[in-house]
């Protein structure tokens, strides 16, 4: 029994309860800013190539290169200690973003292709967020911290997972109108309102949350105020002839609501 306590004394007290110099809180809304930026630089470029290109939009993929790269760097930076998955998805991270930084830099783009690895770095960055996850759970039970911690790890994925799903609705209802009609199209316009439907679905369950502060309902209000514009139009918006810039208007306030809402659990 001596043995025992000791073992877990051990354990207890040689297991991470941070991810390198920062929290796991901090972690999971850092590697998730990933997940929106590889679609956000996806949006600008496809926003591009139906004629949509202004400073502004050439300003936000300037900034979404350098703080992918930055945020991958301190994900990389404060990895050391963490388990051999975290490190190999941030390599695996790294090799897909050094094949889409070369394929979304070129003056003239394959959309098909564009589309393809986008998916693909979105793939590599929600795994490397869900293993971090899976780090933070398996450390704070080893160091007897409350569930209620781990609660706060979950409602931070989820609701920094909308900051992406607000940019690749924008992404596929622009692919939508970049296809026109037939097949590709179809498919498009069936991802962007998929997407829209995860959104919605997401604000239900966020709005119900026990860690939920006054001002974080007041922003969740905010979100249900911009997902009630689409619906006043829902028809225009399922039927691919909402204004553009609309859309993009839109896509532009749930990121950054979901941005002040994701911030505010990381803080509790």
């Amino acid at each position: 029994m001596g043995l025992f306590f000791y073992l877990a004394f051990y354990f207890s007290n040689g297991q991470n309860t941070t991810y390198g110099t920062i929290s796991y809180e901090k972690a999971i809304n850092l590697s998730g800013k990933q997940r929106m930026l590889s679609q956000k630089i996806a949006k600008v470029r496809m926003l591009k190539s139906i004629g949509e290109a202004t400073n502004e939009l050439s300003n936000e993929f300037v900034a979404s290169m350098k703080l992918f790269e930055r945020n991958l760097k301190i994900l990389e930076s404060n990895s050391r200690e963490q388990s051999s998955k975290v490190k190999a998805l941030i390599r695996q991270q790294n090799a897909d973003w050094v094949q889409y930084k070369d394929l979304v830099s070129k003056s003239q783009i394959d959309v098909e292709k564009l589309l393809s690895k986008s998916e693909a770095l979105l793939s590599k960055c929600h795994s490397l967020v869900l293993a971090i996850e899976e780090d933070s759970k398996f450390n704070k039970q080893l160091n007897f911290e409350s569930n209620g911690e781990q609660l706060k790890i979950e409602t931070i994925n989820k609701a920094g997972k909308q900051r992406m799903l607000s940019q690749k609705m924008c992404l596929y209802y622009a692919a939508c109108k970049f296809f026109k009609k037939g097949e590709k199209s179809k498919i498009a316009c069936n991802r962007y309102v998929a997407v829209y439907n995860q959104i919605n679905t997401a604000i239900n369950d966020l709005l119900v949350s026990e860690l939920n502060t006054s001002e974080i309902d007041q922003n969740i209000a905010l979100a249900m105020s911009a997902i009630e514009s689409i619906e006043t139009n829902k028809k225009n918006f399922t039927d691919n002839k909402m204004p553009v810039q609309k859309m993009i208007s839109i896509s532009s306030s749930l990121l950054s609501i979901f941005n002040k809402i994701t911030s505010q659990y990381s803080l509790l």
